[in-house]
């Protein structure tokens, strides 16, 4: 192989990884954690629906990202198998609404359980950090 040759291949090579990671390479990731003790199924995130089990999380790559006040914009829409789902709409502020294309998030879902229905909401994930206290030894 010519020097020609070897000079082209990797000039090739390096133009399909810019464009990759340019235009398909995802440079958003976010983690949702079910902290619900139900499976949540067709839970739409960005017009692509997932399954997550009760407790466990799901690592979700997007392309973008709509938040208010540092977590998802609206509330999440999923399903619980055999409850119904809240079906009062709600007024939706814009205010403060911005759209992300680049970090990694992490997001909660959990739900209030009404009598008839249920509603899931988005909360903030918090590390479980166990506090000393005055009897832990160090």
């Amino acid at each position: 192989m010519d020097l020609k040759r070897l000079y082209l291949i990797g000039i090739l090579c390096f133009t399909i990884a810019t464009i990759y990671f340019l235009f398909f390479y995802s440079r958003l990731q976010i983690e949702v954690y079910n902290k619900t003790d139900f499976d949540i199924d067709s839970l739409n995130i960005e017009g692509k629906f997932y399954k997550i089990q009760k407790r466990k999380s799901l690592v979700i790559d997007c392309e973008k990202l709509s938040i208010q006040d540092n977590l998802p914009f609206g509330t999440p829409d999923g399903i619980i198998k055999n409850m119904q789902r809240d079906t009062i709409s709600y007024f939706l502020c814009g205010t403060g609404v911005e759209e992300i294309k680049s970090g990694k998030y992490k997001f909660n879902i959990e739900a209030f359980i009404g009598k008839d229905y249920y509603k899931l909401y988005w909360s903030e994930h918090k590390l479980n950090i166990k506090k000393p206290t005055a009897n832990t030894r160090i």
